[in-house]
């Protein structure tokens, strides 16, 4: 009965054999890529290589990451340090120093106040160095983008980034997708041209082309926009209740223990304040909170 080999790559004592007994028998090759051992030679069994593809490739398999977390998307980071995520496997060794990272993960809101600190720490990180922006907060400044005077909008604005997450917070399988394209990229650069690119522009992209267009930008203003009208504070009493066209106050409020009232005449729209000054200067900081403007009353 013939030798046969199942699972493994077949050996030279099994071709003997077979040719032989002259019978069928079954190869199986473990990477069905690879020839078998009886038709290589010395060529196929040496790798080819650059000094920067192995330099690339060692640096995609050791990434040291400096976690730079400053709100509540970092807590979507920390489960990956546990058994469920690992992102040992990729290499990840979180360093507490900037000195002993390439890749530095920004997750929270950057202030103002932080802002000097987080280049500090991008500064003294050696070269090649990546970032990787997690979140809304650090992508566009988030739910602080509109209203906050003290936080960043968007912390490219800053350092340069390589990968943007966006999320509120992003999931950990997200960010897991987000280092393997951080590792793809870093297997396909050339860091002569990475060093050249961050010295001509902030951003360093490998397929993205930029394309030089014409600006949208005129130069022609809207001459309505440049007209400020005169303040509130600067109308007299009479001619800022005359232009209104609505009542400011109910025709009589009802003013204090006591039941005390103020009324508004339809006529000239024009307060009685001898009496019950106190209580209408409180509803005109009430009405004035509201409607965001600054009104010159009279006092007699």
């Amino acid at each position: 009965m013939a030798k046969r080999s199942i699972g493994m790559v077949l050996t030279p004592e099994s071709s003997d054999n077979k040719k032989k007994e002259g019978k069928d028998y079954i190869e199986t090759v473990m990477n069905s890529i690879e020839f078998p051992l009886l038709d290589r030679t010395a060529q196929n069994s040496v790798i080819s290589t650059t000094p920067n593809d192995l330099s690339n490739w060692s640096r995609l398999s050791s990434l040291w990451p400096l976690l730079y977390g400053t709100s509540c998307c970092f807590i979507e980071f920390a489960s990956l340090i546990g058994s469920r995520f690992d992102f040992d496997r990729y290499g990840l060794v979180p360093r507490s120093s900037p000195r002993q990272a390439d890749l530095i993960l920004t997750a929270g809101t950057v202030t103002m106040k932080m802002a000097p600190s987080l280049v500090r720490l991008y500064e003294q990180m050696p070269e090649p160095k990546y970032v990787i922006a997690m979140g809304a907060c650090t992508i566009t400044g988030g739910m602080f983008s509109t209203d906050s005077y003290s936080t960043v909008r968007g912390v490219d604005k800053l350092i340069p980034v390589d990968v943007y997450l966006p999320g509120c917070p992003p999931k950990p399988e997200a960010i897991m997708d987000a280092i393997t394209k951080l590792r793809k990229k870093v297997s396909r650069e050339i860091y002569e041209d990475r060093i050249g690119s961050q010295q001509e522009n902030r951003y360093f992209t490998t397929n993205h082309k930029f394309h030089v267009e014409q600006s949208t930008h005129t130069g022609n203003y809207d001459q309505g926009l440049l007209y400020q009208s005169p303040s509130t504070s600067e109308i007299p009493s009479e001619t800022f209740f005359k232009k209104q066209k609505f009542s400011i106050f109910p025709r009589i409020c009802e003013l204090g223990k006591a039941g005390c009232f103020c009324a508004v005449q339809d006529n000239k729209q024009r307060v009685n304040l001898h009496k019950f000054h106190r209580q209408f200067e409180i509803l005109i900081r009430m009405w004035e909170r509201s409607r965001r403007c600054r009104v010159v009353y009279p006092l007699g």
